[in-house]
């Protein structure tokens, strides 16, 4: 069974998590969010972004999210997933999915638990160059050298 809160290597992808949940029959909306790893002219050269978490701590955070959202917009369920380790440019790294009656409701909860986990759980990453080098992302988009980028 794919779990709603997911921090690991593993990717289920929302095929993944709607070929095994059935949609509950009051459900008129579902809102998917996918965090794509990219390449862009200010971010350089790059060819994957590693991710790193404290597990324990990431984990606990995401169910808070999680519930929050359920409560504060009344949707049905929601799904948050994020992958850890290396996620090279174009593939998934974060997913949430957000199921409820109608569209409104469903749209301002998936917004909600996408800001909310990154601005709360513990999750890294590091920018991986083409040419090898590796800058870890920290804050505001800071590099290691302090610059913002």
């Amino acid at each position: 069974m794919i779990p709603r809160v997911y921090l690991g290597y593993e990717w289920f992808g929302a095929d993944g998590i709607l070929s095994e949940y059935k949609i509950p029959e009051d459900c008129g909306a579902q809102v998917l969010f996918l965090g794509i790893s990219r390449r862009a002219p200010e971010d350089g050269d790059i060819e994957a972004l590693e991710y790193e978490a404290y597990p324990e701590m990431a984990i606990k955070e995401m169910e808070k999210i999680r519930e929050e959202t359920i409560k504060t917009f009344g949707v049905k369920d929601v799904f948050i997933h994020h992958r850890l380790g290396v996620v090279k440019v174009g593939e998934p790294s974060f997913l949430v999915l957000t199921v409820g009656g109608h569209r409104e409701e469903t749209f301002k909860a998936c917004r909600y638990a996408v800001d909310e986990t990154k601005k709360r759980v513990p999750i890294w990453k590091k920018e991986i160059f083409k040419d090898g080098r590796k800058e870890w992302i920290l804050g505001d988009k800071k590099n290691a050298s302090g610059q913002i980028k």
